[in-house]
């Protein structure tokens, strides 16, 4: 069977935004196999994807490490003989991977810096093929072991499926890392605690002014833990807080089940749309049309700090009533 790599080294965010382009190259070579070229949490991510993807090569951090890496990985490149290779990394360093073994290749445009990245990607593909392509989203699988988790996970504390379930996602990639994080770029990407906390209370008295079933849930991971229990001293028993160890079939699973997600810019935020959930999403310093979430626009609502006063304090310009209003369309409405 003939194959193609596939190359794209990043966290949940940067592997889920290929997907669509995956989901592309899948259908439209359907006797390749696909090998992937990327990090640990790739492979992570992936996982499961789909059958026809039969290898990962994992590329390290480090530049004295990569350079190795790509040393060994060029043997096995050559060694294996691809057919294609669909470059999706930004930098053009990654073209050294493949460079000089004559296989047919495929890069972003930068020309389309416009675009969003994943819509970038599928563009690769379809200048591949020769034809336009139809569109595809941002997805992941989700499996039933992961749904039966998310499940029981809900209902060890009372919430069942006539629920409607709101999730917090208040961590982004660097706000646990303490002294070591780079403070000096967090007030993008980091909406403060209190903020949480007054947009929990605020659909808490909607909910209980409206006698609805809305319930609101916090999952973080267990060095995450005092970012939840700031939230929770503040916001008291309108919101669950779950501390569990990493299980990310669970947790896709429990992101799905959710009616709507609250997150800056950051992983939840792609898996929402991976998996089919709106979302309202917190963004400074970037754009949304770059790196926001590639699903169908009527199931997200993207914040930007630029567009209120103060909008030099990054993600603290969008206040908790900004989110509350935007929250009211997909709430359930008043009986």
């Amino acid at each position: 069977m003939n194959k193609i790599l596939v190359i794209r080294v990043g966290r949940a965010g940067d592997m889920i935004m290929i997907t669509p382009a995956l989901l592309a190259i899948l259908d439209n070579y359907p006797d390749h196999e696909i090998h992937l070229l990327t990090s640990a949490d790739g492979k992570r991510i992936l996982n499961g994807f789909n059958e026809k993807i039969t290898n990962v090569y994992i590329y390290t951090s480090g530049w004295l490490k990569r350079y190795f890496e790509r040393l060994r990985i060029n043997k096995q490149i050559r060694k294996t003989g691809y057919e294609y290779v669909f470059n999706f990394e930004r930098k053009s360093s990654y073209k050294r991977i493949y460079f000089g073994l004559g296989i047919n290749s495929y890069e972003l445009n930068d020309t389309e810096l416009h675009l969003n990245y994943a819509k970038r990607c599928l563009n690769v593909v379809q200048r591949a093929v020769g034809k336009k392509i139809e569109n595809y989203w941002d997805w992941l699988p989700v499996t039933e072991e992961g749904i039966n988790k998310a499940n029981q996970q809900l209902s060890d504390v009372g919430i069942t499926e006539n629920d409607f379930v709101i999730g917090i996602h208040p961590s982004f990639s660097g706000s646990k890392k303490g002294i070591f994080s780079s403070k000096k770029r967090n007030y993008l990407r980091e909406w403060p605690t209190e903020y949480f906390a007054e947009v929990i209370y605020l659909i808490a008295k909607y909910n209980d002014e409206n006698n609805l079933n809305i319930k609101i849930i916090i999952d973080l991971l267990p060095d995450e833990k005092v970012i939840g229990e700031r939230i929770v001293g503040d916001a008291g028993n309108n919101v669950v807080l779950f501390i569990l160890q990493p299980d990310f079939q669970r947790y896709k699973a429990l992101i799905k089940r959710m009616n709507l997600l609250i997150t800056p810019d950051t992983g939840p935020m792609h898996i929402a749309a991976a998996v089919g959930t709106r979302n309202i999403c917190l963004f400074s310093g970037k754009s949304p049309e770059d790196c926001g979430p590639y699903m169908n626009e009527a199931d997200y609502i993207a914040l930007r700090s630029e567009d209120y006063e103060d909008s030099d304090l990054g993600l603290r310009a969008i206040k908790p009533e900004h989110v509350f209003r935007e929250c009211i369309q997909y709430l359930p409405s008043p009986l």
